[in-house]
């Protein structure tokens, strides 16, 4: 992997009759695992360009059924006519959003895992190698892989990952024994699996008629673990709001893990930080990890990082932590592929 690097010119210098100065490269920053990434296309939230701001909340408004039409309506229409004066855009046509997102990634220094279902996976991971992990994606929407659909993905050797399984949107709870198979297969194979535990988007019910807020609760993940004791999985979005629950089960499961998922950019600051601060108080800050869930908006995925760097209660440490090491760790990267992250 090509990384930028601090370096003396002093050769050149001496060739430029430049002797005594040297000059600097950039320093790249350090690296950042995003466990949070879909690879979609521009209208994968709808007709592009949509316009969002940050925080999300309070970019949705209060809603009278009776008065105001129909929900979806409505949410749509914030993304058209966003109510602030600095909404970022999403892109109008699928190249531009690969190329953004990997703008992004290449300032920020990011290696991200990118979920989808195999073809667009693949094609984001062909496109940047160095920069994303594939992920297969059994469930998008209302269109579902079966258990063998995904083992053939994964015996391609292109995916290193199951997620985003984000059943819930169907009213399925993880537990549902529709789901054993998956659970099977990712304990046999030992692929680690994203599981989509947390809110969704605004009036979620009324968007995706199956989802439903009590399949959020992390208690619903126990019978699981406790049929698979060999499975790595983390909880996208860590379950919120029910975050004493997680904190529960994360003392309970220590192979569990969780990444934060978007929360960063969807809630104000305030609210997603003494959500983050009880997890770390209860000691778990080395099973958090990154994810920036940006979904058609790249630029989502530096605000997020930026929401970490700058949280008051972290150490360093614990900062590195989240952004890069206990990904690396959770992923089992190899000596050598972190070396490459860190401009080895």
């Amino acid at each position: 992997m090509t990384r930028r690097r601090v370096t003396t010119s002093i050769a050149l210098a001496g060739l430029l009759g430049l002797a005594g100065c040297a000059r600097e490269l950039p320093v790249a920053p350090e690296p950042v695992i995003d466990m949070h990434v879909h690879a979609t296309t521009a209208d994968g939230e709808g007709p592009p360009p949509l316009g969002i701001c940050v925080p999300f909340y309070p970019q949705m408004p209060a809603f009278d059924p009776q008065r105001d039409g129909d929900w979806e309506d409505v949410f749509v229409g914030r993304f058209k006519e966003p109510p602030c004066a600095d909404p970022i855009w999403s892109p109008t046509t699928d190249e531009e959003l690969l190329t953004r997102t990997l703008a992004v990634m290449e300032e920020r220094n990011v290696i991200a895992v990118a979920s989808s279902f195999p073809d667009l996976a693949r094609q984001w991971a062909r496109a940047a190698p160095d920069r994303f992990i594939a992920a297969v994606d059994p469930d998008l929407g209302t269109a579902v892989l079966p258990p063998e659909t995904v083992r053939e993905a994964l015996a391609s050797g292109d995916f290193s990952v199951i997620a985003e399984m984000s059943f819930q949107y169907l009213g399925v709870p993880p537990d549902d024994p529709m789901l054993e198979p998956y659970w099977a297969l990712a304990e046999e194979l030992d692929i680690p699996v994203g599981l989509h535990m947390g809110e969704g988007p605004p009036g979620a019910t009324y968007l995706l008629p199956g989802y439903r807020v009590r399949l959020s609760h992390p208690v619903l993940l126990e019978e699981v673990l406790g049929r698979h004791p060999g499975l790595r999985v983390y909880v996208m979005h860590y379950g919120t709001p029910f975050v004493d629950e997680m904190i529960g089960m994360l003392q309970n499961y220590p192979q569990l893990h969780v990444d934060i998922g978007g929360m960063t950019w969807v809630y104000p600051r305030d609210y997603f930080y003494q959500q983050l601060k009880e997890m770390t108080d209860a000691g778990f800050g080395d099973r958090i990890m990154f994810g920036s869930d940006g979904l058609v908006w790249p630029e989502l995925m530096g605000v997020a990082i930026d929401v970490v760097n700058e949280a008051p209660f972290l150490t360093e440490e614990q900062k590195r932590d989240i952004l890069y090491h206990n990904a690396a760790r959770f992923l089992r990267l190899s000596d050598e592929q972190i070396a490459n992250h860190h401009g080895g």
